[in-house]
């Protein structure tokens, strides 16, 4: 009875944290709009919620199909008949540039059964030649560059880790490698989920400037960020229809 009346308390201070929440309407958001919706905190419950509701994105049917360079040359995807064609949920996130980093690219996440893998696929391009950090952080506000996403998503108390880590961050997502012109992105990761207390949807994820040393350096920094410096591109993580 106790566990009851707490979730239901839960729920209705929810509800009014929900209600005194700010809506703001067709807030630009790479040709579709988005609603974003910010909860106050509330004392030992939930600190700032910061959520991002996206219009579907209808693909134009005449945009080129998704390619993937480097070893999977030959690997296309088409996104235009890819949420029709897949079980489960996608989402997709748009990278743009952190000032003038020139690094863009697109992000498609796929997870077929409800708390199963997430696999992220997709191309970006302009990243200098080396380790660079792949993360999702806190907040989808990416209005002014990427100063304002917040820490990475943690969800549950842990500290900066590596993706294979039994302790970390669930926006932990580890390093991808670039090398001249177009990455190709893969990476398969079991503790993000798009639905659920770990999902990423309305938050952002970022690519950091250097190399993600997975807190292993010992200092303040490692244990936050894996001292992986500035983000040079970020994008916001929506749900696709």
């Amino acid at each position: 009875m106790n566990l009851r009346l707490h979730v239901f308390f839960g729920q209705f201070v929810w509800l009014i944290a929900a209600l005194k929440g700010k809506t703001l309407q067709g807030v630009p958001g790479y040709g579709r709009n988005l609603v974003i919706k910010t909860l106050p905190a509330i004392e030992d419950y939930q600190s700032n919620v910061y959520e991002v509701f996206m219009e579907p994105y209808l693909y134009d049917l005449s945009r080129p199909a998704y390619t993937f360079s480097g070893d999977r040359s030959q690997k296309q995807i088409d996104l235009a008949a890819a949420p029709r064609s897949l079980p489960g949920l996608q989402a997709i996130a748009y990278l743009k540039a952190d000032e003038d980093s020139g690094v863009t690219g697109e992000l498609l996440f796929t997870q077929i059964v409800p708390n199963g893998p997430v696999t992220i696929e997709g191309n970006i391009t302009g990243l200098a030649a080396g380790l660079h950090g792949l993360h999702v952080h806190q907040s989808g506000a990416i209005q002014d560059n990427c100063k304002d996403i917040g820490p990475h998503f943690i969800a549950y108390y842990g500290r900066h880790g590596g993706p294979r880590d039994h302790i970390r961050h669930v926006g932990d997502l580890g390093n991808i490698k670039a090398d001249e012109g177009t990455l190709a992105v893969k990476i398969v990761d079991h503790l993000i989920s798009l639905a659920g207390p770990r999902s990423i949807v309305g938050r952002s994820v970022a690519i950091t400037k250097g190399e993600d040393d997975y807190g292993r350096a010992g200092t303040e920094d490692s244990a936050l960020t894996g001292s992986s410096g500035p983000a040079v591109a970020c994008g916001i993580i929506g749900y696709m229809n």
